[in-house]
């Protein structure tokens, strides 16, 4: 084989992943069809010993196999087809690893330095979903819920588990103000909750809420009972900090409006 030959085939097969010595060995055995370790030496220009061990790699990758027909053992060299096999191989599992991280870029970016100061989004589906919205509360850090919100709606979707919940919030310390439509539960609902819980019931006639809001520490949480069900919850202090005074300015007005309807 030409020199100048060798030295793009071996530079062809150190960029396929190969070293230097590997490639040399396995050109060098490609070419002697059948040979000991000493003649694969020779012919690669390696030292014996670095050859023994660059041939035991080569068989562990599959490139050298070893013949039996003679006493002493000789090498003999895979069929270059497997470089195209492998190579193969190697884009199929580059386009499989492409799409794997392609399905996870979004997540991969929301840990990125640069954008955990975006709001972090979540989405509850079903009864257990909305479940687990409200057990998300529970976790309040500043011990405030606002609530904009229709009881009967909640209710009807929970009616086993929410007033189990009201009372761990109030157990664990948890003052809400809430901003209700006047309907049938609601009335009832004022009269039993405990002296902590601020409550303003607005006329159902012109206010409506077929969606309820929660506001608490760094969270806002949008539920509905449309289609079994499902809540948003958006964390983001920003966020936050303005529903958070928009609520108050609506609640001064709310209770106005409360005082008026118990005329």
């Amino acid at each position: 084989m030409a020199a100048s030959t060798n030295k793009l085939l071996v530079k062809q097969l150190i960029e396929f992943g190969l070293s230097e010595k590997e490639a040399q060995v396995y050109l060098a055995t490609l070419e002697l069809e059948v040979a000991t370790v000493n003649e694969i030496a020779k012919k690669a220009d390696v030292k014996r010993s670095s050859t023994y061990v660059v041939l035991e790699s080569l068989k562990k990758k599959g490139f050298v196999g070893i013949s039996d027909d003679k006493k002493v053992q000789n090498y003999v060299a895979s069929s270059p087809d497997l470089l195209l096999h492998e190579a193969e191989n190697r884009a199929k599992k580059s386009e499989e690893v492409k799409n794997k991280i392609n399905n996870i870029l979004s997540e991969l970016k929301a840990l990125h330095r640069g954008t955990k100061h975006r709001p972090k989004v979540k989405v509850f589906e079903g009864k257990q979903g909305l479940i687990n919205a409200f057990e998300d509360t529970l976790n309040n850090k500043e011990k405030v819920f606002r609530v904009a919100s229709s009881v009967e709606n909640i209710v009807k979707i929970l009616p086993d588990y929410f007033p189990e919940y009201v009372k761990r919030r109030v157990k664990l310390g948890i003052k809400m103000y809430g901003i209700h439509p006047r309907d049938e539960i609601a009335r009832k609902l004022i009269k039993i909750i405990p002296k902590t819980d601020r409550i303003a019931l607005i006329p159902i006639e012109k206010y409506k809420f077929p969606a309820d809001i929660a506001i608490y520490d760094n969270k806002i949480g949008f539920m509905s009972s449309e289609g079994g069900g499902f809540a948003i919850g958006i964390e983001s202090k920003e966020l936050a900090d303005i529903m958070k005074s928009l609520f108050d300015m609506a609640y001064k007005e709310a209770r106005r409006l409360s005082k008026n309807c118990n005329k």
